[in-house]
């Protein structure tokens, strides 16, 4: 886990990830940091494609419950 304070919470997810990059922020070698679409596309960082919904068929009946109504 790894935290980088003194952003505002508007700050652009590729912004924060460059400025902790050239701080101390380190992915060892031959390991990728999982990200999300805000992030860029570089070697280091593994991100969704974008407007793709994952696992749809293993999430769709989860947590679901069923209230019969009379």
């Amino acid at each position: 886990m790894y935290m980088l304070s003194g952003f505002q919470g508007s700050a652009v997810d590729a912004h924060v990830y460059n400025m902790a990059h050239l701080t101390d922020f380190t992915i060892p070698p031959g390991k990728v940091y999982l990200a999300d679409a805000g992030f860029g596309a570089c070697n280091k960082l593994f991100m969704p494609y974008c407007g793709v919904r994952y696992h749809l068929a293993e999430w769709g009946h989860a947590n679901q419950v069923y209230v019969a109504v009379s």
